[in-house]
C-alpha cells in the first residue's frame, strides 16, 4: 500500500505537469528552443524544466515569447500547484523539494501512473505492459529522436495511424514492484503464488 506522502506527491507532480504540456503547443516547430529545456528522463522533467525557469523569470511574458512558451498556460499552472499546496497543508501532509534528484520525481510519476508502463520490444515499438498493445513514443516527445529507453512510463494514449504514448518518462521497472507491489508482480509463476500467499489478506 503506498503511503499517503508518496500519492499526494505524485497528485501535485503530475497534475501540474500534465496541464504543462499545453505550454509546449507553440514549441512544436521550434525544436532548438524546446533543447534548452529537455532532459533524457523525458517529458516530465523537462516540463518541471520550463515550470522553474518561468518562476526564476518572474512569471514574464516576454520570456515565454523568446522562449516560444504559452504565458497563459504557465500561468494556470501556478494557479493549480498553489491550489494543490494548500491541499496538501491542510492534510497536514509535509512537502519537501526533491532538489536536483530527478529520480524522485520520475518515482512519483510511478506511484501516479504505475499502470501506465510500456517496455521496449526487439520488433522497435513499445508493449503496454497491462494489455500489451503496440506503442510508440509521441513525435512531439523530447525522448522521440533519442535512443529507445528499456521502459516508460505514459500519460495517455492518442490513436491516429498508431497508438502514440504522450508525456513519457524513464523508469527502473523495479520501482513497479516496489511502488505499486499491489498491481504488478515479476518472476516465475512459482515465484508470484509464493509472494501472494505471503501477502496479508484485507479483513
Amino acid at each position: 500500500m503506498l503511503c499517503c506522502a508518496v500519492l499526494c506527491c505524485a497528485m501535485l507532480c503530475c497534475a501540474v505537469l500534465c496541464c504543462a504540456m499545453l505550454c509546449f503547443a507553440v514549441l512544436l516547430s521550434q525544436d532548438k528552443a524546446k533543447l534548452r529545456f529537455s532532459c533524457h528522463e523525458g517529458d516530465h522533467l523537462t516540463l518541471l524544466n520550463v515550470y522553474n525557469a518561468f518562476m526564476q523569470s518572474h512569471k514574464n511574458s516576454r520570456w515565454c515569447q523568446q522562449n516560444y512558451l504559452n504565458h497563459k498556460v504557465l500561468c494556470r499552472v501556478v494557479e493549480i500547484r498553489t491550489q494543490l499546496c494548500k491541499l496538501l497543508r491542510r492534510c497536514q501532509v509535509k512537502m519537501v523539494s526533491c532538489g536536483d534528484d530527478a529520480e524522485r520525481v520520475q518515482r512519483c510519476v510511478v506511484s501516479g501512473f504505475f499502470a501506465n508502463a510500456a517496455r521496449y520490444h526487439a520488433s522497435g515499438c513499445y508493449r503496454s505492459v497491462r494489455e500489451d498493445q503496440t506503442l510508440y513514443i509521441h513525435p512531439t516527445s523530447v525522448l522521440f529522436a533519442s535512443k529507445p529507453p528499456a521502459w516508460l512510463l505514459f500519460n495517455e494514449v492518442v490513436e491516429t495511424d498508431r497508438k502514440y504514448m504522450r508525456d513519457v518518462t524513464v523508469i527502473d521497472p523495479e520501482w513497479l514492484t516496489e511502488l505499486a507491489s499491489h498491481f504488478y508482480q515479476f518472476g516465475t509463476e512459482r515465484e508470484v503464488m509464493e509472494s501472494a500467499a505471503k501477502r496479508p489478506r484485507l479483513a
